[in-house]
């Protein structure tokens, strides 16, 4: 998209599409407080995020906890 397309405020790539494309793959999910966690990106609202890790477990964390994600390499 362009900077016309975004608006006059927003420029680059959108969150959205970070989010977009780490669909369905390993993540790190850092948080305040200095946890990270890692696991299968299955779900983003506006929100939260959900990961699924390798256990089975679904954590659901909200954004506004989000230090930083990453690709687990």
């Amino acid at each position: 998209m362009t900077k016309a397309q975004h608006g006059p405020q927003q420029w680059g790539r959108l969150a959205a599409d970070f989010y977009a494309s780490l669909q369905e793959q390993a993540v790190i999910v850092a948080v305040v407080g200095g946890q990270k966690f890692k696991g299968v990106l299955v779900g983003v609202d506006i929100y939260d995020i959900l990961i699924r890790q390798d256990a089975g477990l679904e954590l659901l964390i909200g954004k506004g906890q989000i230090v930083y994600v990453h690709r687990a390499t």
